[in-house]
């Protein structure tokens, strides 16, 4: 994982990881934002870390296919 969040810093992108013990459900959030998004973001809530990064990843993956392989 080390690899893939400095591959997305190389690419300009900026990200945030959250875990909010108060929420009963859906208590990861992750999302990624930046320039090379042209002011969108990307939001991911789920019940996993794991999870929010796998859907992150695909949406990243979706933008920039030639960029961002998926393992």
């Amino acid at each position: 994982m080390p690899e893939l969040l400095e591959h997305l810093g190389e690419m300009g992108l900026i990200g945030l990881v959250k875990i909010d013990g108060e929420r009963e459900r859906k208590s990861w959030t992750v999302v990624i934002s930046g320039q090379r998004l042209d002011g969108a973001s990307i939001r991911v809530d789920g019940h996993s870390l794991d999870y929010c990064l796998k859907q992150a990843i695909a949406a990243l993956h979706k933008r920039f296919p030639d960029e961002l392989a998926l393992s």
